[in-house]
């Protein structure tokens, strides 16, 4: 947490770099174990898209403010 020069309080936010690399890694593994043999690239290629987009999201929403 930190003062500006206006006065008012700001509390630190993540980008969501770090819940964009790990949910990419953890649902590419779900979605390549999850689909049949024939299709795993594709499981593979959607669970890191949709893994992405959801850690992004949750990293994102946390503030932390000391």
């Amino acid at each position: 947490m930190w003062r500006a020069r206006d006065g008012r309080y700001y509390c630190r936010r993540d980008n969501g770099t770090t819940g964009l690399t790990i949910g990419a890694a953890g649902e590419a593994f779900l979605g390549n174990a999850a689909t049949s043999r024939y299709k795993r690239t594709t499981g593979t290629l959607v669970g890191a898209a949709l893994g992405a987009l959801l850690g992004r999201e949750i990293d994102r929403n946390q503030l932390r403010c000391w």
